[in-house]
């Protein structure tokens, strides 16, 4: 996925402010996929040129101006192509800093290891309940065939992904702290 495919998705929910992406974002993509306000609207002025957003300004009394996005035509087209992009070649790139900085700790004491095995733990353990407590707000829906619930799928990927790496921090403190 790339940002521009993330934002294209939920302006096909609703129209948006920027302000109103970036926290629609956290709220359901920001498990597997991070971005701050600054790329959200540097992104939107990008799609705009594109063509594949139009923003309209919305006058307000009480706050700031602010522009609306919606998707366009070729928005939309964009995002179908991408979603029917069936190779998986770049799905499995990982960058991930944990693992960067782990595979040099040989240079530092382990216990600066340990502490920030130990801090991303408590960084999982958060998001995980995040997570479940926004399934638990939507509740039961009914899924078909004709609608599943795709949402739901990659929700319980992010679940089972902090599960997993809790664990492995778990047994990766463990086997360090074993180490004479």
């Amino acid at each position: 996925m790339s940002l521009k495919h993330g934002l294209l998705g939920l302006l096909t929910l609703r129209k948006s402010s920027g302000y109103d992406l970036s926290k629609l974002f956290q709220e359901s993509l920001s498990y597997f996929w991070v971005a701050n306000q600054s790329q959200i609207y540097r992104e939107l002025d990008k799609m705009e040129e594109q063509g594949w957003v139009v923003s309209s300004k919305v006058e307000q009394d009480a706050r700031p101006n602010k522009r609306v996005y919606a998707i366009t035509k070729e928005g939309n087209a964009e995002l179908l192509r991408y979603l029917k992009d069936d190779s998986a070649a770049e799905l499995g790139v990982v960058r991930n800093p944990l693992l960067m900085k782990l595979f040099f700790s040989s240079m530092v004491d382990r216990e600066y290891s340990i502490r920030l095995l130990e801090n991303y733990r408590e960084v999982c353990v958060k998001a995980m309940q995040e997570v479940k407590e926004q399934v638990a707000e939507i509740g039961e829906i009914e899924e078909t065939a004709a609608k599943p619930a795709y949402w739901l799928y990659s929700t319980n990927y992010s679940v089972a992904y902090y599960e997993f790496q809790i664990k492995w921090i778990d047994e990766t403190v463990a086997r360090i702290r074993s180490l004479k």
